[in-house]
């Protein structure tokens, strides 16, 4: 109420006849904030001042914009928000996506021009007029993805967050923590072709921009970068929403980065996996959205608990994000929770000012903008709390990261000893384990070849001999070959498998294909282990074994290309096979055909269409005219029109479960569990269309991957059978009522100057346009977007089997599904 009437003070106070031609960004109103915080509307752009995209504090305290369109602008604050002054400092920059103020300068990253400037005021007078284009950047579109912010680092660097269509600058150091990304594709698609090996990075330079390097890479288009306390970057990477319902799809994300970090983004359907061993894992998975700006409360006069937490705003979805930073090993994991919401609220950025208070700037592809404040309420108490992390905890993980910081330096600078870095190689920290080894990498190879030969210790032994597939050369395959071969691979856990296999394909991407006893060697310790009961390695054995051209991987492969196997499993089988030259038989090539018919009724973005498309292809080219001919009818029936009825019939309802029907069960979960029926349980209710487990599903409900290290059985049944009984906020959706009565319920999925493009259905990615004048009141939906009765397809042991996958995340080696005797 005290917000409705501030907006309604500040309009009378204004004249009659600026209020009437005024513009207004979206109303307080329709905003909401967690308890004990107020947002305040301080100034609505205006015709000619564009949309706003950044902003920067200078040192008098006053709000420097990047322009969508043009120039840059500036905002002179006043504590009556009626008198706040804009004015148009340049009018030639293009696109400004990032600017910062500091060493008494004005950084500029330029997205649609030359690159990053620098701008001084050398004689007082408020006005620029010392220019300098500190790098130029060869910035390529393909959408959109160039030089974005700017951040200040704690060692008074200036740090430039680069998207994907940006190559490396010249004049940048040759000994860069990162350098040299390649695609690292085993079996390169044909249709990822022309692309090349671009990707997101982030530039670190000195205040006059004398010195440049490369700290990290392997980003797609992240926009902003954050430094916590502790002085560990992170940053904020967007999707591509067209890969929804594909194996290659990636959502929203935060990493954490660090120096020579690699982090697998690559064009088309080259993008790595999470499970990759040369490459980092994902922070937080946040889902579908737009990533925008970032920043840590470190600077504000928040409740404590607010002042340790990072800020990430999601422009797509209208909304800010709280989220908790939990130290583990040398990294962190993250819980997020929403801040703020509205509909819309496009946010592009946001700064926490002199006065501690946080300011978020809205805007973007020529959409209304506005700036808002954000402060707490004196004597009104928050209910959000921090996740508990004990001293002991804090301090071991303070340590690992400090260990983790001291092997870095040996990514640019020789080693006294080979061991300091060595000893890591072995570590079960991921983290650790992988900077000792990119350091590695980065020393004179004659000091370490032996050792990465030799090793005994599995997991020091792939890490090694990852390194010399990396820095080593053709004459060391067969070497490497002998040592892979070594290892046991009945004694490996599901993580060293997984990375010896990456290591099979690295040394045959980089160092050159095996002659025909390695080959042939290769396959027999391989094709036991295919099809094996995880998606993930699958995927490496499934291609190994194409690659080898061996002549039963095809009648294999088939047992993945059924209902049992998820859709995004089904397509990169299917994505192989398509590569595979012999081994078919007459009748699998004629399955093969009718299973692109049924493929063609999966749900997805909008690439799915033609990635199928593109498979069928490859697929076709592997068959002669003769036999093109012989399957014409299976041919002909891919081109008919889709008809519903064709789609595979649903199981029948067992019966409509209730929680008191199996509560009594529950301590039965945790022993003597089928990870194959457990499998089958989560496509038969549906579960991988809208969540992700491990490295599949879908990205459009809650990553139910650390569900079970959150909840016991009991609430995870419950939340099952009762989604609407606890909702989370960050996936509820917005209700937007209409000035004609109608109501759209859904997330906004596009954003423009006059209208909202809100997703009523994400499955099939239905949408609504919605004129933003139409919308009266917008308000969260109080029923949960997952539908009830999912399970009422299983049967009492199915979903016992379910409730044991999630609570092991997927694990087909946890303790449940272990059969003892």
């Amino acid at each position: 109420m005290l917000n409705r009437l501030t907006t309604l003070l500040l309009c009378l106070a204004a004249p009659l006849t600026t209020q009437a031609a005024a513009q207004q960004a979206t109303p307080i109103s329709s905003i909401r904030v967690q308890p004990g915080f107020q947002v305040e509307l301080l100034r609505s752009a205006q015709q000619g001042e564009s949309s706003w995209i950044s902003m920067t504090f200078d040192d008098q305290g006053r709000l420097i914009l990047g322009l969508d369109d043009v120039g840059l602008g500036r905002l002179t604050l006043n504590d009556d928000p009626a008198r706040i002054k804009f004015e148009k400092i340049d009018t030639q920059l293009k696109h400004c996506r990032g600017v910062l103020y500091a060493h008494n300068s004005l950084y500029i990253s330029e997205t649609n021009g030359q690159g990053l400037h620098r701008f001084q005021d050398t004689n007082g007078d408020g006005q620029f007029n010392q220019r300098q284009l500190l790098k130029k950047l060869d910035y390529r579109s393909r959408f959109g993805h160039g030089s974005n912010q700017l951040v200040l680092g704690p060692d008074q660097q200036i740090y430039l967050v680069v998207g994907n269509d940006v190559s490396f600058p010249e004049g940048v150091s040759p000994d860069s923590p990162y350098r040299d990304p390649q695609n690292d594709q085993l079996l390169p698609n044909p249709h990822d072709a022309g692309q090349d090996n671009r990707v997101g990075y982030i530039l670190k330079t000195d205040p006059e921009g004398k010195t440049w390097e490369i700290l990290a890479g392997g980003f797609r288009n992240q926009v902003d970068m954050a430094f916590n306390p502790a002085g560990e970057m992170f940053t904020y990477d967007a999707d591509m929403e067209w890969d929804v319902g594909q194996p290659w799809y990636r959502p929203t994300r935060i990493n954490h980065i660090i120096p020579g970090g690699e982090y697998g983004w690559r064009w088309g359907t080259g993008k790595w996996p999470e499970y990759y061993a040369d490459s980092l894992p994902s922070t937080l998975n946040t889902g579908l959205g737009s990533p925008t700006g970032m920043v840590f409360g470190t600077d504000s006069r928040f409740p404590d608990r607010f002042k340790k937490a990072l800020y990430i705003a999601d422009w797509q979805n209208g909304r800010i994000l709280l989220v908790d930073l939990i130290p583990t090993g040398a990294s962190y994991t993250c819980r997020y929770e929403v801040f703020l919401e509205g509909g819309p609220l496009n946010v592009c950025d946001m700064q926490f000012g002199p006065d501690g208070a946080l300011y978020f700037i809205t805007g973007g592809r020529g959409s209304q903008s506005g700036l808002y404040r954000v402060t707490p309420l004196p004597g009104q108490e928050t209910k959000s709390k921090a996740p508990q992390v004990s001293e002991t905890d804090r301090q071991q993980a303070a340590a690992a990261r400090q260990l983790r910081r001291n092997l870095e330096q040996y990514l640019t600078r020789p080693v006294p000893e080979i061991d300091t870095l060595w000893r890591h190689l072995n570590s079960e920290d991921r983290w650790l384990r992988f900077t000792a080894r990119r350091a590695l990498e980065n020393q004179d190879v004659s000091r370490w070849r032996q050792r990465a030969l030799s090793e005994t210790a599995p997991t020091a032994a792939i890490a090694g001999l990852i390194a010399l597939c990396h820095a080593g050369t053709p004459q060391d395959r067969n070497a490497v070959l002998t040592a892979l071969n070594r290892i046991d691979l009945s004694t490996l856990k599901q993580q060293q498998l997984l990375a010896l296999l990456r290591a099979c394909e690295l040394c045959l991407i980089r160092l050159g294909g095996p002659d025909q006893q390695q080959a042939s060697t290769l396959q027999d310790r391989l094709k036991p282990l295919f099809p094996h009961p995880t998606s993930s390695a699958n995927h490496m054995l499934c291609e190994l074994l194409v690659y080898l051209q061996d002549d039963t991987v095809v009648t294999k492969a088939f047992t993945l290309l059924t209902d049992a196997s998820p859709q995004e499993d089904q397509i990169r089988t299917a994505r192989t096979l398509a590569y595979a030259q012999s081994g078919w038989t007459p009748e699998q090539q004629r399955q093969f055909l009718i299973w692109l018919g049924k493929a063609r009724s999966f749900t997805g973005g909008k690439q799915l269409t033609e990635r199928l498309r593109d498979i069928r292809e490859d697929f076709l080219k592997t068959l002669s005219d003769q036999q093109q001919q012989q399957y014409s009818k299976e041919i002909a029936a891919l081109d008919k029109p889709l008809v519903e009825e064709q789609l595979t019939p649903a199981r029948p309802v067992v019966k409509e479960w209730k929680l008191t029907d199996l509560e009594p069960h529950l301590s039965s979960v945790a022993t003597r569990r089928s990870f194959q029926n457990a499998r089958q349980a989560l496509l038969a209710a549906s579960c991988l269309k809208c969540h992700r487990i491990g490295s599949t599903g879908a990205q459009i409900g809650p990553d139910l991957t650390n569900v079970g290290k959150r909840f016991d059985s009991r609430a995870i049944l419950e939340s099952i059978i009762s989604p609407s009984k606890v909702m989370d906020p960050k996936y509820l959706h917005t209700v937007y009522v209409l000035s004609s009565g109608k109501v759209v319920t859904g997330r906004p999925v596009g954003v423009s100057k006059t209208a909202i493009t809100v997703e009523t259905d994400p499955i099939r990615q239905t949408t609504v346009p919605v004129n933003r004048e139409e919308i009266e009141e917008s308000l969260l939906s109080k029923t949960s977007p997952m539908p009830v009765g999912l399970i009422n397809v299983l049967t009492q042991e199915e979903i016992l089997d379910l409730l044991a996958y999630l609570k092991a995340g997927g694990d087909p080696d946890a303790p449940a599904f272990q059969q003892t005797n």
